[in-house]
């Protein structure tokens, strides 16, 4: 986890990171290697870490991730807890913002930027 919160950390570091863990899934053995039981995590734990890089190294743009939280899609056969409508607000709130309230690297969940 160190790895992926560190501030020096690269774009290709990262990659070879998830790769590392998709290969131990492939062979069975990431629990024995320390990783989570979970590439759905996984992967938010990879594009949260891709957000900051990119935000680090691209000043001049805005990049921020979101959780639009458990929407009702087809992804989970509608299961989720919210519309679709709902979890887009966070997403459309960040397009929208006006170049004085310029924010990047971040990570949003409705409407708030929350800690990782």
């Amino acid at each position: 986890m160190e790895t992926f919160t560190s501030p020096d950390l690269q774009v290709e570091e990262l990659e070879a990171l998830m790769r590392e863990f998709v290969k131990d899934v492939e062979g069975g053995m990431h629990a024995s290697k320390g990783w989570p039981n979970t590439c759905y995590g996984m992967s938010k734990l990879g594009l949260i870490a891709l957000t900051k890089v990119l935000a680090r190294d691209n000043p001049q743009i805005m990049v921020n991730s979101v959780d639009p939280g458990y929407c009702a899609t087809d992804q989970n056969a509608n299961q989720g807890t919210i519309s679709a409508e709902r979890g887009a607000r966070t997403p459309f709130m960040l397009a929208l913002l006006p170049e004085a309230k310029f924010v990047s690297g971040k990570h949003f969940y409705e409407e708030k930027e929350t800690r990782w």
